[in-house]
């Protein structure tokens, strides 16, 4: 079995890259892809994990793009729009991708300390400190649900949703916009790289078929290699139409199960949500599209 999409204490997952890699381990997985968001940090520990454990773990990423002005370009969401773009195989050694990750986290560690002096005016005594600490510690990317976790400590608010509909999401009071990539720069910046670009669970793009298709069709003119047509999170005979779309542009079909530990218990390991296996034929998809990618290309 395989499952290429997973994520660790390094972005907003509950398991440290190794404990990841043990937990694969167990599952009777044979290919894990650390794929944590806009964040690469975690690949070199995960990948000494699977030396040590027995297991192929692939270098990934999952970068989360700013789709805001789909409406405003003729897109018809049917709510509210999001995109993750997935990156397989980044090289160890230094390269474009991994240096605009490196940018990100400098933005969002920024950003992190004003969203603690927001809180901090709103009359909420949490520090950046407790913040970091939730994440795993000193250097780890910290996310909205590791503030939710300390507002709820703090007994600011009552549980996880709460913190977010009050305090954290879009338009909340506490909340602070975060760089984001364009969908287009962010797959270009994969290609530079030789990382193989796939869009990730397209159906939180919230669009119509036939609007999803002309939005591929942007992709795969700006580089785009593979679509996640075996997401945990639905069935996967719901799944078919993104296969089908996949398959009429010459796309790798992946997926995975989209696994977070205890942050998203309701997402195993593998399958997620809805026991979606991912076909051994993804991963030599995504194989033969890295050799098809050059940093130069």
């Amino acid at each position: 079995m395989i499952d290429l999409h997973a994520h660790t204490t390094v972005s907003d997952g509950g398991d440290s890259p190794r404990e990841l890699v043990r937990k694969a381990v167990d599952a009777r997985l044979e290919v894990l892809a650390v794929t944590d968001h806009d964040n690469d940090a975690g690949c070199d520990e995960a990948v000494a994990a699977g030396r040590d454990l027995g297991i192929e773990v692939l270098r990934g990423v999952e970068i989360s793009c700013d789709v805001e002005d789909l409406a405003a370009r003729g897109y018809s969401p049917t709510a509210r729009p999001t995109m993750h773009l997935l990156g397989y195989f980044i090289p160890e050694a230094r390269n474009p991708l991994s240096a605009a990750l490196a940018e990100l986290q400098h933005h969002r560690a920024h950003r992190n300390e004003i969203i603690v002096d927001r809180l901090n005016e709103l009359g909420i005594p949490l520090t950046f400190e407790e913040v970091e600490m939730e994440a795993g510690g000193p250097g780890a990317q910290i996310g909205r649900p590791h503030f939710a976790a300390v507002l709820v400590r703090h007994g600011a608010v009552p549980d996880y949703q709460t913190a977010f509909d009050e305090y954290l999401a879009k338009g909340a009071k506490g909340y602070i916009a975060r760089k984001l990539y364009r969908p287009q720069e962010a797959v270009g910046l994969m290609i530079e790289a030789g990382v193989v670009p796939v869009l990730a669970h397209p159906f939180t793009l919230n669009l119509p078929i036939m609007e999803l298709e002309r939005f591929v069709d942007e992709l795969v003119e700006a580089g785009l290699r593979g679509i996640e047509g075996y997401h945990g999170d639905l069935p996967e005979v719901e799944q078919e139409p993104f296969r089908a779309l996949g398959r009429a542009r010459g796309l790798v079909l992946s997926g995975g199960s989209d696994y977070h530990g205890e942050m998203r218990p309701d997402r195993g390991l593998p399958g997620g949500k809805h026991n979606v296996t991912v076909p051994p034929e993804a991963l030599e998809g995504l194989l033969h599209a890295r050799e098809a990618l050059s940093p130069a290309s």
